[in-house]
């Protein structure tokens, strides 16, 4: 029971960095109104982000795409860099791709000036 409450409060803290990486990030691509939902599962936790945009940072938003899905996702690397990172760069490539690392699934689509994604943690 002990090992099940270490990888929930595991859970729940890269939850709360992924949350804040994302709506910083939402804010900074000209986001007037961002919704966050975070479902709580048997295995995990899911959230469900849905945002506007300022249309001149598409290609920042695409970029987010290709970050929240890293071709190798390495639980090692997100213990090492999970010290490792800095909290002023909120908008770097490096930090978005943590969020990546973190996420066992993530998915962003692109309607218009509207960015909806979903992301799952597991447990």
């Amino acid at each position: 029971m002990r090992k099940h409450h270490k990888h929930l409060h595991l859970a729940r803290r890269k939850m709360g960095h992924i949350i804040d990486e994302l709506y910083t990030a939402l804010l900074h691509y000209g986001s007037a109104d961002v919704d966050l939902h975070i479902k709580r599962m048997e295995n995990g936790m899911r959230l469900y982000v849905q945002s506007n945009f300022s249309p001149e940072h598409i290609q920042h938003i695409q970029r987010m795409g290709e970050l929240l899905n890293p071709a190798v996702r390495s639980p090692a690397m997100v213990e090492e860099y999970w010290e490792l990172a800095g909290e002023d760069q909120y908008t770097s490539d490096s930090e978005m791709a943590l969020v990546g690392q973190m996420a066992e699934e993530a998915e962003l689509t692109i309607s218009g000036d509207r960015v909806n994604i979903e992301l799952f943690v597991a447990f």
